[in-house]
C-alpha cells in the first residue's frame, strides 16, 4: 500500500526535475569549501619547488662602497665595488634531499586531506538534499493533517448542535486542531531551513528535487567496512604522510651538522680613488667555499629534538585518526542497517494505523467510538507516517556517512555528470616552472576558475 506523504520519495520526476547527481555535480565543481582545499594543495604543491631551489645557482648583482678612514687616505680613500655574482651550492650534507622528500610526503598529505574535503561536502550536499525532501514530504503530512482535523472539527460542531456530541468532544478536536496547526508552521520552518543548507552547498535554490536514487554497494558487514576504511580513509591516509614527512624532517635537521660546498663566481668592476685608484679595473674571480658546523651553541641539536617530537605527535595522530576512523565506520554501517530496519518497522505500522484509524472513524459513526479514539488513531497514523519519512531520509545520509568514512570517493561520484578535478596535474605544473623566474600564476581575484571543474550536463 503506498501513501501519499512517500510521493517525494518514489514518484517518477519530471523531465525538467533535479536530481541528485545534478546536485553533486555542482558541490563538487564549485563548492566554496572544496576550491578552498584545491588551493591549499597548490600552496603545498610549491614545496617541492622551493625545497629543490636549495639546490639551484644564484645569479645577483651586488654593489658596495667602502670609504677608507686612515689619515693617509684622507677623503680620497674610497672604493665602489659593482658586478653579477653566481653561486652555486654544491653539497648541503643532504638536507635538500630531505627536505625535497618531506615536501612530497605533504604534498601526499594535502591530497588526502582535499579527497576527505571532497567527500565531507558530498555528503553534506547529499544530507541537504535528502532534508529538503524530507521537509516537503512532512510539510505535505502535516498539511494533510490539519485538513483532516479541521473536517472532524467541522463534524463535531454539527453534531454537538443536534446534541449527539459533547463540548468536551469539541474542545478535544480544538485542541488537536490547533496542535497541528502549531506543527505544520514548525514543518515550513524546517523545510526554509533545509531550503538554505541547500543554497549554501549548491549556490541555487532546490527546485523541484527528484526521488532519491538507488544507494551504491553497500559493504556486507561492518568489519567488511572497516577494512577498506582502514586501507582507504583519506584523514587516515593524510596522517601516515604526514608522519613521512616529519620524519623526513628529523633527517633534514640532523643533516645540518654536515659539510656545505659550492662554487662562487663573480664578474666585477672596481673604482678607486686617491691611493686606492691603483685597484680601479674588471675583476672576475672564480672559487669554491666550504664550511662545517663545529659548535652552534646547541641550536642543531635542539632542531633535531624539536622535528623528532613532531614525528612523535605524528605517529600518535596515525593511532588515533585510527581508532576514528574505525569508531565513525562502524558506527554509520550500524545506523544504515538500523534505519533499514527502522523503515520496515514504520512501514508495517503505517499500513496498521492506517486500517485502524480507517476502524474507528467508522465506529465513532456508529457510537461505539468516541472522538478521543478518533483523535489519538489519526494521531499514531501521523506519527508513524512521520518516521517512515525520517527513516529514510536516515537511511541515505547514513549510508553517505559510511562512504565518506571509507574514504572510496569514485563509488560516490559515479554517475555524476562532472569532470574529475586531477590533484597531481598542479604539482607537474609547477614542478616544470623551477627555472623560470618569473612564471607568475594570474590574480587570483580574476582566476576563480582555477579551482573548479567542469559539469559535463545531464547524463543521457
Amino acid at each position: 500500500m503506498r501513501h501519499f506523504f512517500l510521493t517525494a520519495l518514489v514518484i517518477a520526476a519530471p523531465v525538467s526535475a533535479e536530481t541528485l547527481p545534478d546536485a553533486i555535480a555542482s558541490a563538487y565543481a564549485s563548492n566554496p569549501e572544496i576550491a578552498a582545499a584545491r588551493a591549499r594543495l597548490q600552496q603545498v604543491d610549491e614545496g617541492v619547488p622551493l625545497a629543490a631551489s636549495a639546490m639551484r645557482p644564484f645569479l645577483n648583482v651586488e654593489s658596495d662602497f667602502t670609504q677608507e678612514l686612515s689619515e693617509r687616505a684622507a677623503d680620497e680613500g674610497q672604493i665602489f665595488r659593482g658586478g653579477i655574482v653566481l653561486r652555486q651550492p654544491l653539497y648541503e650534507g643532504g638536507r635538500v634531499r630531505a627536505n625535497i622528500s618531506a615536501a612530497q610526503a605533504r604534498i601526499g598529505s594535502a591530497r588526502a586531506t582535499l579527497r576527505a574535503a571532497e567527500l565531507a561536502v558530498i555528503t553534506d550536499t547529499v544530507t541537504a538534499y535528502s532534508d529538503v525532501l524530507r521537509s516537503e514530504a512532512l510539510v505535505r503530512l502535516n498539511e494533510g493533517q490539519v485538513k483532516v482535523l479541521e473536517q472532524q472539527l467541522r463534524a463535531s460542531r454539527d453534531r454537538f448542535e443536534v446534541g449527539d456530541l459533547t463540548r468536551t468532544d469539541v474542545a478535544q478536536s480544538e485542541a488537536r486542531l490547533a496542535a497541528a496547526s502549531a506543527n505544520l508552521q514548525l514543518a515550513r520552518a524546517q523545510l526554509t531551513v533545509s531550503r538554505q543548507a541547500y543554497r549554501r552547498l549548491i549556490d541555487r535554490e532546490p527546485q523541484n528535487l527528484a526521488p532519491l536514487p538507488p544507494l551504491p554497494p553497500i559493504p556486507a558487514s561492518a568489519e567488511a567496512a572497516r577494512d577498506v576504511a582502514l586501507g582507504t580513509n583519506p584523514s587516515l591516509a593524510a596522517s601516515r604522510f604526514a608522519e613521512k614527512a616529519a620524519s623526513q624532517d628529523v633527517r633534514a635537521a640532523k643533516a645540518g651538522r654536515g659539510p656545505s660546498i659550492g662554487l662562487v663566481a663573480g664578474a666585477r668592476y672596481v673604482q678607486g680613488m686617491g691611493d686606492l685608484s691603483g685597484l680601479t679595473g674588471f675583476s672576475p674571480d672564480l672559487g669554491v667555499t666550504a664550511g662545517m658546523p663545529l659548535f652552534t651553541g646547541g641550536l642543531i641539536a635542539a632542531q633535531v629534538r624539536q622535528a623528532q617530537a613532531r614525528q612523535s605527535e605524528a605517529l600518535e595522530t596515525i593511532t588515533q585518526t585510527e581508532r576514528l576512523v574505525v569508531e565513525n565506520t562502524i558506527n554509520n554501517w550500524t545506523l544504515l542497517r538500523t534505519s533499514e530496519a527502522v523503515i520496515e518497522s514504520a512501514k508495517v505500522q503505517v499500513n496498521a494505523n492506517a486500517l485502524a484509524a480507517e476502524g474507528v472513524r467508522q465506529e465513532n459513526q456508529v457510537g461505539s467510538r468516541d472522538i478521543l479514539d478518533v483523535l489519538n488513531a489519526e494521531q499514531e497514523l501521523l506519527n508513524a507516517r512521520v518516521s517512515l519519512v525520517q527513516a529514510e531520509r536516515d537511511r541515505y545520509v547514513n549510508a553517505y556517512r559510511l562512504f565518506e568514512s571509507i574514504g572510496d570517493i569514485e563509488t560516490v561520484l559515479q554517475g555524476v555528470p562532472v569532470g574529475r578535478y586531477d590533484p597531481a596535474a598542479n604539482a607537474e605544473r609547477v614542478s616544470g616552472k623551477g627555472w623560470n623566474e618569473f612564471s607568475y600564476d594570474p590574480d587570483p581575484r580574476k582566476d576563480r576558475l582555477r579551482n573548479t571543474v567542469p559539469i559535463m550536463g545531464p547524463q543521457q
